[in-house]
């Protein structure tokens, strides 16, 4: 699980960058996601992983360029920005899950998170989540 976090935040900072969207997608996507292995996705993000999958290699490659390239540069600016408002969706989830120590249901079997509660403060320095996207703490 916590490979599959760190692959999504390393997405997702990628897709913080100042690049065109569509080629942050591409890099996001090649660098970061593509060899997740959908098995191991708790099942909450799985059916939106292999979606985007499905999006961002949809069409063939070329001589100059990767399928992922092709697929994405077909794209429509606001298909290109689903896919990446997908990818932060898809770790918010796995932070919230992680978050939270439930358990995960993946294809090869239950994985425990572990049951210790962070608050935005507390998460380790790697895993610190912008202020939009924490949960508001309660008192």
């Amino acid at each position: 699980m916590c490979d599959v976090a760190d692959a999504f935040f390393s997405a997702v900072r990628t897709l913080a960058s100042d690049a065109p969207l569509k080629q942050r997608l591409v890099v996001a996507w090649v660098d970061s996601l593509a060899t997740l292995d959908a098995d191991d996705l708790p099942e909450a993000v799985r059916p939106r992983f292999e979606l985007l999958r499905a999006a961002v290699t949809s069409a063939r490659a070329t001589e100059k360029e990767s399928s992922v390239e092709v697929s994405v540069r077909k794209m429509s600016p606001a298909d290109a920005s689903r896919c990446a408002s997908a990818i932060l969706e898809m770790f918010a989830e796995l932070v919230r899950v992680k978050a939270t120590g439930e358990r995960l249901e993946t294809r090869r079997g239950v994985r425990y998170t572990g049951g210790r509660r962070f608050t935005r403060a507390t998460l380790p320095m790697q895993v610190q989540l912008p202020a939009f996207l924490a949960r508001r703490e309660v008192a």
